[in-house]
């Protein structure tokens, strides 16, 4: 009799746990409670064509923890990252190894349910503590604990990534006054994987989530362009438009908190002085002028030499006050936030010159509204940050500035492949 209730009691134990683990799963017995850390996300946000309801499963992209982890991540960094720089096609193979090798899903249980657990828009770095059990090729982690973690990225992941291509040697000299020109520099095409990938949080020791939004896809861009080495300036500003919106003031400090209809009317007027299509760089071209055109995951402490702050993190600098990055570009981060010539998109598909125009690039004012996005943050995480900002007349965040791109002609293209093909 006793016997029979033993066994009455474990089968009612079993079912107890399938139930509770909400997927038909269940932990092997006597399994080994384990703590595992990565980023951790919803299936949505995680899964390029997500599933209905996909919103609802928790996953984890599992960086440290067990030997098993431990040897996924190495063989991910021996076998797709074989330098210091890494190009698109390489970025993708990494995070479609990490999404075989290296994820988590986490059983619906009591701690998944909690407000503070659900990483619905932000993805955060956690520690979840647990068993883990495998079927159907998924593997899974009945949590007794979830905790947030820091993370900490291998060595070659975090270095200074450096440019596959380099800029035309010859650079454009825009006129802005008599008196006044910036320096605008040939890029070159390129293909780049952008957003964050799932394994990876913007700061290197994790206390810093990605962004439900900040999905990887690849961009192609398929012509050279002009950016502006610097942001503009206000005595450039003024120079054209005869007035100074900006709170932090100084004719070598950018221009800011401009209303993106003046910013527009600055364009023409550039464009009609000097014969060339003057505008604002795309989401796409900014971030590929950021990243100099490679593809490893934006590491913030790589760029803090690079940014525009003053030690308070707030107050902008003149330009050219730190370093460039490795194009010749300075001030691509820094306290402000750049505005951007396209709508915030949102997108997990591959694209070839991707341009979404905003009401302020074709409408006269007063337009209700509009949407730039940004590639600076005053925590200089750099980052992909994609924000709405403003409408017609206003800017909508505290401190805002734009950098300016010059259209190439086809001969200047021309001349700058016939240089990279000669090796020049």
């Amino acid at each position: 009799m006793t016997s029979i209730r033993f066994v009455f009691v474990v089968a009612r134990l079993m079912m107890f746990t399938v139930c509770a683990f909400g997927q038909g799963e269940q932990a092997k017995p006597g399994g080994a409670e384990v703590t595992i850390k990565g980023v951790m996300m919803t299936e949505a946000s995680g899964n390029l064509s997500p599933e209905k309801d996909a919103d609802k499963t928790i996953v984890l992209f599992a960086l440290e923890g067990t030997p098993a982890i431990a040897a996924a991540v190495d063989s991910i960094m021996k076998e797709d990252w074989p330098g210091e720089s890494i190009d698109a096609d390489q970025a993708r193979k990494i995070q479609e190894d990490w999404v075989k090798k290296l994820k988590y899903y986490v059983a619906p249980g009591d701690f998944t349910a909690k407000k503070e657990n659900i990483p619905r828009w932000r993805n955060p770095a956690k520690a979840v503590s647990g068993v883990i059990s495998e079927k159907d090729g998924k593997k899974w982690i009945t949590a007794s604990k979830i905790e947030p973690a820091r993370l900490k990225f291998p060595d070659k992941m975090l270095a200074l990534p450096k440019p596959f291509a380099m800029p035309g040697k010859k650079p454009l000299l825009l006129k802005i006054s008599d008196s006044l020109s910036l320096k605008c520099i040939l890029l070159p095409a390129g293909r780049y994987f952008a957003g964050i990938p799932y394994y990876f949080t913007y700061f290197h020791d994790g206390s810093e989530m990605r962004y439900d939004d900040d999905y990887a896809y690849m961009i192609t861009l398929t012509k050279p362009f002009y950016m502006a080495e610097t942001p503009v300036t206000q005595e450039m500003w003024e120079s054209v438009m005869s007035n100074n919106p900006s709170q932090q003031i100084g004719p070598q400090i950018a221009v800011q908190k401009a209303p993106c209809t003046d910013i527009r009317k600055f364009c023409k007027l550039l464009s009609e002085r000097t014969g060339r299509t003057v505008r604002l760089p795309t989401q796409a071209e900014q971030e590929y002028a950021a990243r100099v055109g490679t593809s490893a995951p934006p590491y913030n402490g790589n760029y803090a030499d690079q940014a525009n702050a003053a030690p308070d993190g707030k107050t902008l600098l003149p330009v050219k006050s730190k370093k460039p990055n490795a194009w010749g570009l300075y001030d691509m981060f820094g306290c402000a936030w750049e505005m951007i010539g396209d709508i915030r998109q949102v997108s997990r598909k591959d694209t070839i010159d991707p341009h979404y125009p905003t009401p302020c690039e074709t409408a006269e004012p007063p337009v209700k509204k509009h949407d730039h996005n940004s590639l600076g943050r005053n925590d200089f995480s750099w980052a992909i940050t994609r924000e709405g900002v403003g409408n017609g007349t206003g800017t909508g965040y505290t401190l805002t500035i734009f950098r300016l791109v010059v259209e190439a002609t086809p001969e200047e293209i021309a001349e700058l492949a016939k240089a990279q093909a000669g090796g020049k």
